[in-house]
């Protein structure tokens, strides 16, 4: 399985691209972890794995340049992705009215994070290769991964759409936390900083403001 690595090559020819460079790399993709049957025939399970597969393929493809501002704006971007289009299944398909407004709320809010990440990305060319940065990451990135199959292959999904978002969605805040922080230990760039420091302080409060609104199964 190919993963997020650091390649001086790729490096110096990431180098020589506009921040626009590595959006090819992250194209979109089918695949990702193959859950247990019973997942794979259950659509309140699938409609919600699908795309955090998707976004995690996604993130194994794109190619480290050892920069970890560059590299961080595009991780975040990707996964900001990844999180709208777990909000979007909620929002179509969702019983719970509480969830899908929080849902929709959350989707509007991310809208102006991914404006945030495209522009920043504009001024950015890797520079300073940080081969610990790529390494952290790509851990972070695997456990995701990991974490994606165990979920889909246990029982901690029913057949309750909604309480299936709200776990999903819950750990998907806590991978967006754990990238946050990893970058924050080597960026540089006072925007992506901030955003990050801000994605962490968010999610955290949305992680406990999903807890309590956890549904009973139907």
């Amino acid at each position: 399985m190919k993963t997020f690595q650091s390649n001086p090559a790729v490096w110096a020819l990431a180098a020589l691209l506009s921040g626009s460079s590595l959006v090819a790399c992250a194209q979109a993709t089918t695949g990702g972890a193959t859950a247990s049957a019973s997942t794979a025939s259950d659509p309140a399970k699938t409609m919600l794995l699908q795309p955090l597969q998707q976004m995690v393929t996604k993130m194994k493809k794109l190619q480290a340049t050892g920069d970890p501002d560059f590299d961080y704006a595009f991780q975040a971007k990707v996964h900001a992705q990844g999180a709208q289009d777990l909000l979007k299944q909620e929002i179509q398909n969702g019983k719970d009215s509480s969830l899908k407004q929080m849902a929709q709320t959350l989707l509007t809010a991310s809208e102006t994070e991914l404006s945030q990440l495209t522009s920043t990305l504009t001024s950015l060319k890797p520079t300073r290769p940080n081969q610990a940065y790529t390494q952290q990451q790509g851990r972070n990135v695997e456990a995701m991964s990991l974490k994606l199959q165990q979920t889909g292959a246990s029982d901690k999904l029913t057949s309750n759409l909604d309480n299936n978002f709200s776990t999903l969605l819950i750990d998907q805040r806590q991978d967006a936390i754990d990238l946050a922080k990893t970058y924050l230990q080597y960026g540089k760039n006072s925007t992506l900083k901030a955003y990050a420091q801000q994605l962490i302080d968010k999610s955290t409060q949305q992680m406990q403001q999903m807890k309590t609104m956890v549904t009973t199964p139907k």
